[in-house]
């Protein structure tokens, strides 16, 4: 805020827009999804991509705070856990809404409740949770379009999230973790065997012969990538069932060009950065689409979390100081017009790129769309 501030020269100009965005009424829900349909109306997305964010923090009075394992850093953190909705394509990603994650340190503690002004409809829920409900919210309630969704479950309880999603007849694309437990898709009705699981990390091993290259478009490298992918149908475990045997044939690998029958889920199994090294695994209920195919709207979350650092983070994201609840909202919220304008600006052939947000104002050009939005 004190970087906004110093832009107008007023001497009160920090203390007034601590007042709009920490203890002001205005309603941020709605501008949120006014700016969500303006987004949508004129950024022909390809996914919605649900997009976890951490927030290192010094102290412990900002709203969300808590000392927090962050498992890809593999270590105890104080910060802010949030999770971002993303409407996004190759070269461009917009969000759409944020979500806080309250631990329960916040949540169950009364006093810290009432001082921030959270919500009573707001419990410590699971990230997976949040994302779908959000998900529900924009596709329902904004009236936004639906698109498939692309996250990453590898710390979530992938499984119950999946059944989920297919419940609520979503098309997704959700990475999951080397240990999430799978059967052969059935087929012809016919009940599958208990020795049928097996974890995606042993059904890599088998589709390891199998591998092909596959071609995806890199926005950021602006050509086609290749990289090893193999794919299989396979379907969800019964509930209470254990592992394991090696798989068989039966497991049977599918071309990159996914066959037009209707089993439940494709397996795809990817090797990007090592030939030898791990696999990761992305599960998706379109089965109908090439492998390529997929995979490009699974690296999305790459374009996500570029955008995230290069945009985002530049006009605050990382930002907000305050006990308010609603305050870190309506600070999101214009953290997400202000990613809008420069996104939007920049598939604007006038645009003359992103400059130093201290030394200068972003360009004003006459003639792109986006200046009244």
């Amino acid at each position: 805020m004190s970087n906004i501030a110093a832009t107008s020269q007023q001497p009160a100009s920090q203390q007034n827009l601590q007042q709009f965005v920490s203890n002001s009424t205005w309603p941020w829900e709605e501008v949120r999804r006014r700016l969500a349909r303006i987004v949508c109306q004129n950024l022909k997305a390809t996914a919605w991509v649900i997009s976890p964010l951490v927030i290192p923090k010094a102290g412990n009075n900002t709203v969300g705070v808590d000392t927090q394992f962050i498992s890809h850093l593999g270590k105890l953190v104080n910060c802010q856990r949030a999770l971002g909705i993303w409407f996004a394509k190759p070269g461009v990603s917009c969000p759409m809404d944020w979500h806080l994650i309250l631990p329960p340190n916040w949540t169950d503690d009364a006093f810290r409740r009432r001082r921030a002004a959270i919500p009573a409809d707001i419990k410590s829920t699971p990230a997976w949770g949040i994302g779908v409900d959000a998900l529900i919210t924009i596709i329902n309630d904004w009236g936004l379009p639906i698109r498939p969704v692309v996250m990453d479950a590898r710390e979530a309880e992938a499984t119950e999230m999946i059944r989920e999603l297919q419940r609520l007849h979503i098309p997704f694309i959700v990475r999951v973790n080397r240990m999430t437990q799978f059967v052969q898709a059935a087929r012809n009705g016919t009940r599958r065997s208990s020795d049928d699981q097996h974890s995606a990390e042993s059904l890599a091993r088998f589709l390891k012969e199998q591998r092909r290259v596959v071609q995806w478009q890199d926005s950021e490298q602006g050509s086609q990538q290749g990289v090893l992918a193999a794919a299989v149908h396979v379907d969800l475990p019964d509930e209470g069932r254990v592992e394991m045997n090696p798989p068989s044939p039966a497991f049977v690998p599918i071309s990159n060009e996914l066959s037009s029958g209707q089993p439940t889920f494709v397996l795809i199994a990817e090797w990007r950065d090592s030939v030898q090294g791990r696999p990761s695994f992305w599960v998706s209920n379109i089965t109908r689409m090439s492998v390529g195919s997929l995979l490009n709207c699974a690296n999305l979350t790459r374009q996500v979390y570029r955008d995230q650092e290069q945009i985002s983070r530049r006009v605050g994201l990382y930002d907000f100081e305050g006990r308010s609840f609603n305050g870190w909202h309506r600070h999101v919220t214009l953290v997400s017009a202000a990613h809008a304008y420069v996104s939007l600006n920049c598939l604007h052939p006038l645009f003359n790129g992103f400059p130093e947000m201290r030394s200068m104002p972003l360009a004003w050009n006459a003639r792109s769309p986006w200046q009244e939005t």
